[in-house]
């Protein structure tokens, strides 16, 4: 969820000029190619007079050796985690006689050179010294427990100044500093940190008051790291990193991607480029600064909040948050950079509520998100327990997240009716220009003029109505969003599988996980389903690549609410471990050649015959590990190879092969089908016994035993014929 927090310094008033809090400086790093530095000025007027100088409306520049120089240099401290090292450089011109600067009170180990201590963290220049120097180790780890978030909170005299905080936290509880604070404690969750390795902290911004003679003395601020890093004008990170940039409708963003964090992205650099300058174009509420800079922060910290927004227009997120969502952290800390008005307890809801919507709002325009989606996001507003809180009374909010909840339905139903009473004239976004426009915090009054102004008096009455009562707005359906917003573009929204499915001569759709193992030969369907939830026909291209190769594409048209599937593939040709991606997944497949078939088991119909009879050998034959088997099982009788058998089997499979075998001699005969045996008995055949009157043809008996058998029959019958003659 979001939060925020506003700090400023309430320190003694100075003799001449103060600059309190600088809100357009801009920073280079070691590690970059230096950019020109644009500067903030906070000048005193006239002469030596009193006067304190504007952060926010600067006055018009003199010379750059004309401004006092602050050089802000930060180094890491591998060897003490928690801290990092501080150099505040000053090049300070002639005509300024006096210069004091207050540094924060946790300061350790501070040394000067053309600076002493007057007490209370403040340190006067000598007036003789140029280039004077105050060094100090500063406490960089800062938590939730440093304070709350709370948008008219006021930092302790001396602390670290900012404009603006917001944290995003989703749905936990969004804290956030009041004031720079050190945290040591484990288990803390962390809202800047330093690991040793690396840090993301805070720019300290001393506060400074001087006096001069003749024309006016600004401060130009510049900070710089010893060693790889990069900062913003609140926000610096230390270490090794890449910084990604893109120039869009005079703005120029800065993406700051730790080497920590690389892997941890789950939307790619560009992508979040593209999306911010969709926004900046899309977004016409003002207050568009120049520069943007945004760190995606690396996942091993428990960070307290998804996302925080500081200063004017510095941010980090966590490099794991998505940008295809309603309430991506990305979008949200966008569209607070282009906020910069001051709220009153009654108006506070609007900082979240507009930050929350707009981050949907502009999700569903770029097409990263359905109309289902946004409306699934407005109606959390609409269920307990916040539907019921009075937007305009803190008092009855039921948590922080009721700013994100219910004041984003209210912010989109103000957007709705404005555009439906103006023809589309107005939006919500000419209130929000208009209040960036203000120069006094803004009352409840002064929104519901606001509205009206941009509309009629029916829509600023439903303003009130929203805002200093319970009542809560339904959730417009997609006709009413056409009504007032235009057509529904198609969205489309292609859904990767968890598996992949593998065919081919071994096996015809196994679903595998990823990382899946695959013979050379067999072809990787990854199945994916498309849905057009959008308002109008779209065409689609899903693109399947191998190691950043497209080898396969499915291209069509969607109407409106339907949806197809679509199965690219691939035919692994060579062994190796290969990189599949469709649409943002990855899927890992490793190519191996085929495993040499092993037979698990050996059985035979029976184990006793008759020489010239045959068996019936059952061989099951499985796959070694993950990859399919290929090859041929020989059979030997006695170690002589008598047959082969081809097959094929994939894993986690049995094949099943069932083969005779015949034995022409008797013995004790050792069958070996591939690494399994037995052993067959095979036997004589019977002998024919005297008695025996059966044909020449049975089984055992050859042609002299037949011829023999005839002979004794022979003679038995004349015998019987002399004994009956001589009687």
């Amino acid at each position: 969820m979001v939060a925020v927090v506003v700090l400023t310094s309430s320190l003694a008033a100075p003799a001449v000029a103060a600059d309190p809090a600088p809100t357009a400086a801009r920073s280079t790093a070691s590690s970059v190619p230096s950019e020109s530095t644009t500067t903030d000025l906070a000048r005193a007027s006239g002469g030596v007079t009193a006067g304190a100088g504007s952060a926010t409306t600067p006055a018009a520049s003199t010379a750059d050796g004309d401004d006092i120089r602050l050089t802000t240099r930060l180094a890491l401290t591998p060897e003490r985690p928690g801290e990092v090292d501080v150099t505040l450089r000053f090049d300070v011109p002639d005509r300024v006689a006096e210069l004091d600067a207050t540094i924060v009170p946790d300061a350790k180990g501070v040394t000067t050179n053309g600076f002493s201590a007057a007490g209370g963290g403040t340190y006067e220049w000598d007036g003789d010294t140029a280039t004077p120097t105050i060094s100090y180790r500063l406490p960089a780890n800062q938590t939730e427990e440093a304070g709350r978030f709370d948008r008219r909170s006021t930092a302790s005299p001396a602390s670290e100044s900012h404009r603006r905080s917001v944290g995003f936290g989703g749905d936990a509880a969004a804290t956030g500093p009041a004031g720079a604070a050190s945290a040591t404690t484990a288990g803390e969750r962390y809202i800047f940190v330093d690991t040793g390795p690396w840090a993301m902290v805070r720019v300290p911004t001393p506060g400074l008051s001087w006096r001069y003679r003749g024309e006016t003395v600004g401060v130009r601020r510049e900070t710089t790291t010893v060693g790889p890093g990069a900062a913003g004008d609140r926000i610096a990170f230390l270490g090794a990193h890449t910084v990604r940039k893109r120039t869009a409708h005079g703005q120029t963003f800065r993406l700051v991607v730790p080497e920590r964090a690389a892997d941890d992205m789950t939307v790619s650099p560009e992508a979040v480029l593209d999306s911010y300058a969709a926004a900046s174009d899309t977004l016409r509420v003002g207050d568009r600064d120049e520069s943007v800079f945004v760190v995606a922060a690396p996942t091993g910290v428990d960070w307290a909040v998804r996302g925080l927004q500081t200063g004017d227009a510095d941010a980090w997120v966590r490099a794991g948050e998505p940008l295809d969502t309603a309430e991506s952290p990305w979008l949200h800390e966008y569209v607070h950079t282009r906020q910069s008005y001051e709220t009153t307890a009654e108006t506070r809801w609007t900082i979240e509520g507009s930050a929350d919507y707009y981050a949907a709002a502009l999700a569903l325009e770029q097409e990263r998100i359905g109309f289902s989606a946004f409306a699934d996001h407005l109606a959390r507003g609409t269920r307990d327990p916040h539907a019921g809180a009075v937007l305009s009374d803190p008092g009855t909010w039921a948590s922080s997240l009721t700013p994100y909840r219910k004041g984003s339905l209210v912010t989109g139903e103000l957007d709705r009716r404005i555009r439906l009473a103006t023809g589309g004239g107005s939006t919500y976004g000419t209130v929000l220009a208009r209040l960036n426009a203000e120069s006094e915090p803004v009352t409840g009054k002064r929104l519901r003029e606001l509205v009206a102004a941009a509309s009629n008096e029916s829509v600023g009455d439903a303003s009130d109505r929203y805002a200093r009562t319970d009542a809560a707005p339904p959730v417009w359906d997609a006709d009413g969003h056409e009504a007032a917003f235009g057509t529904l573009a198609a969205w489309l929204d292609v859904e990767p599988p968890a598996v992949v499915e593998i065919g081919g001569p071994y096996r015809d759709g196994d679903r595998r996980t990823s990382p899946a193992t695959v013979a050379v030969g067999e072809t990787v369907t990854v199945p994916a389903t498309v849905a057009n939830r959008g308002g109008a026909a779209g065409d689609y291209r899903v693109a399947l690549t191998v190691d950043n190769r497209t080898v396969d594409a499915a291209n069509g048209t969607l109407e409106p609410g339907t949806n197809t599937t679509v199965r690219p593939s691939w035919t692994a040709a060579e062994p190796g471990t290969y990189e599949l991606s469709l649409h943002g997944r990855t899927y890992e497949v490793r190519v191996r050649e085929p495993s040499t078939p092993r037979v698990a088991s050996l059985s035979a119909d029976r184990t006793a015959v008759e020489a010239g009879e045959s068996v019936l050998l059952t061989a099951e034959v499985v796959a070694e590990g993950a990859v399919p088997a290929d090859g041929e099982v020989t059979v030997r009788v006695d170690g002589e190879p008598v047959g082969t058998e081809r097959v094929r089997v994939a894993p986690d499979a049995t094949a099943t092969l069932t083969i005779p075998v015949a034995f022409d001699r008797p013995g004790r005969r050792t069958v070996t089908v591939g690494n399994r045996t037995l052993t067959v008995t095979v036997s004589e055949p019977p002998t024919a016994t005297a008695t025996d009157t059966s044909s020449t043809r049975t089984p055992g008996f050859g042609a002299a035993t037949a011829a023999a058998a005839l002979l004794v029959a022979l003679a038995a019958l004349l015998g019987v014929g002399r004994r009956r003659s001589g009687e």
